[in-house]
């Protein structure tokens, strides 16, 4: 029987037209590995503290609490997996990357499939628009990070564009680039599963 894949969709908050990207992910994956998965479809650095909450519950990244118990004492994103997740029946959940930015993502558990066994997981399926720089603000200062680019009159035109390195389009994301950074998580989680060869 092949093991189960999760499809979700994930949505920044508050942004219009919506940033998204749907991934495919191991059902067993600890919510600390989808986060570096998080992290590479949507563009982010991983430079920052995350949590995630679930129901009612905070399931909190390395650096933050984590006290609370998820069936266990060990309440953290490195032991609670999308399988405890759908086990209670969540099929809605949120990621909240950057507590100074505060970048809130919707999650949503899309469909269980059964794992293909020729792809490795995650992968990426597909997405629309270019995640914010980081550390531009969060959403208000990200609209006026977009307003300032497009309008050389704007005050701040200048140093932002110095800031960011060079033009900003949201319309265009590097779906190669995503595909590569998912990979590369991808064969990781694969040297972690395939024991090592015995030497004679």
């Amino acid at each position: 029987m092949n093991a189960a894949v999760i499809r979700l969709k994930i949505t920044l908050q508050d942004t219009e037209p919506p940033i998204w990207r749907r991934i495919e992910v191991p059902a067993a994956i600890t919510l600390k590995d989808l986060h570096a998965a998080i992290q590479a479809a949507m563009g982010w650095q991983n430079i920052h503290l995350f949590r995630f909450e679930a129901g009612r519950q905070t399931i909190d990244g390395p650096g933050l609490g984590g006290a609370s118990p998820f069936g266990s004492s060990n309440f953290t994103a490195g032991r609670v997996t999308l399988d405890d997740l759908t086990a209670r029946n969540i099929k809605r959940f949120s990621y909240l990357y950057d507590m100074g930015d505060n970048w809130e993502h919707d999650l949503r558990i899309e469909k269980v499939l059964n794992a293909d066994h020729a792809v490795l997981y995650p992968r990426y399926i597909d997405g629309a628009q270019r995640c914010p720089p980081e550390d531009v603000g969060g959403i208000p200062g990200f609209y006026r990070f977009l307003d300032a680019l497009e309008d050389p009159k704007y005050p701040d035109h200048h140093h932002l564009l110095e800031w960011h390195g060079g033009p900003f389009d949201a319309n265009i994301i590097d779906e190669d680039k995503i595909r590569k950074r998912l990979a590369t998580i991808a064969a990781r989680r694969l040297r972690k599963t395939v024991p090592p060869k015995r030497k004679n």
